[in-house]
């Protein structure tokens, strides 16, 4: 479920609005009193939103605060507008708009601020490594040293950034959107150890999730239209649960730990048997153990499910089939 559809609760089903010239918001009752013309400028945006169109969101709060400057509902629109449109100007925006929102208190505030200062940290980090390489012009005489303090104030943006999504957890426990910035931002820190903690915890959120979809599954009374809703949440969580435990391997394989990371990939395929780069990544590791037998069982599993979608060209099926070759080698000495 998307995170703005609980901002108000009991605002009743969304308008459909219709694309043609004049859009429905432009042809609102003359009658509406200010408090009418709220909730309908709510549910449109709350559907623009859903839909991914976040000019069209981004207009129907901008009316609403027309009407009401302090409305905390569409300040907290507007700002995640403004982040999903992602650039410089859009993100400086929403943290500027919540730094002065009038509910800091509210934990998807506190998750929203949270994403727009991290991504302000990664413009920082982009531009060091552009000043680094040359890519990017600067007047500093010194290069290394420019990119070196672009990079200490991208940190500083990840830190602040911690801050929010932690705050948020205190105030929401289990926020899945919270645990996963801080699996990012604890990363981007290289505090892999943390990461790695956080991306369990948003794990245990997961499975809890996928819990009471199932849980609600066996209501005989179910409608159709919320089975199939269910349906969906259940695998976004599947895939959610995926990319967490795909983070974990990484950082293990980073750390050295690579019997973690070849149970991670266990997991993972068990919750995808059908996901081809699983078994690559997993026979990789295997290989690297010195398990020759079991790397070639994955590798060869990959290239049977990879054929059927790739060319014998594709640059992954000849590293996968010089990888095979290695272990019969193995194997073979």
């Amino acid at each position: 479920m998307a995170l703005l559809v609980s901002l108000l609760a009991g605002t009743g089903a969304l308008t459909a609005c219709s694309s043609s010239g004049s859009s429905s918001e432009d042809s609102f009752d003359p009658e509406l009193t200010d408090k009418e013309l709220l909730g309908v400028y709510l549910e449109n945006a709350l559907y623009y939103y859903e839909l991914g169109e976040y000019d069209r969101c981004e207009d129907q709060a901008r009316r609403a605060l027309e009407i009401d400057p302090k409305n905390e509902h569409f300040l907290l629109i507007y700002g995640r507008c403004r982040v999903r449109r992602g650039t410089a100007a859009d993100i400086q925006a929403a943290i500027d708009i919540f730094e002065q929102h009038p509910n800091p208190d509210d934990f998807r505030v506190q998750e929203s601020w949270g994403t727009a200062v991290e991504r302000k940290g990664k413009f920082y980090e982009e531009a060091s490594i552009g000043v680094r390489d040359g890519s990017r012009p600067t007047d500093a005489p010194d290069r290394g040293a420019r990119a070196d303090e672009l990079l200490e104030e991208a940190h500083g943006f990840w830190r602040d950034a911690e801050a929010h999504y932690s705050r948020a957890l205190v105030l929401r426990s289990g926020s899945p959107e919270a645990l996963g910035g801080l699996v990012r931002t604890s990363a981007l820190l290289g505090e892999f150890e943390q990461s790695i903690e956080h991306a369990r915890d948003l794990i245990d959120s997961i499975k809890s999730s996928q819990r009471l979809v199932a849980n609600q599954l066996e209501d005989d009374e179910i409608s159709a239209d919320r089975e199939s809703s269910l349906f969906k949440d259940k695998r976004e969580n599947r895939r959610f649960e995926i990319k967490a435990r795909l983070h974990i391997a990484t950082l293990l394989r980073q750390l050295g730990r690579l019997n973690e990371a070849v149970d991670e990939f266990d997991e993972i395929i068990y919750l995808e048997p059908e996901f081809a780069e699983a078994y690559s990544l997993k026979s990789q590791l295997l290989f690297d153990l010195g398990e020759y037998m079991k790397a070639r069982t994955a590798i060869t599993k990959f290239i049977e499910l990879k054929a059927r979608t790739a060319e014998f060209e594709d640059p992954a099926i000849r590293r996968a089939y010089d990888l095979q070759d290695r272990c019969n080698r193995a194997i073979g000495s």
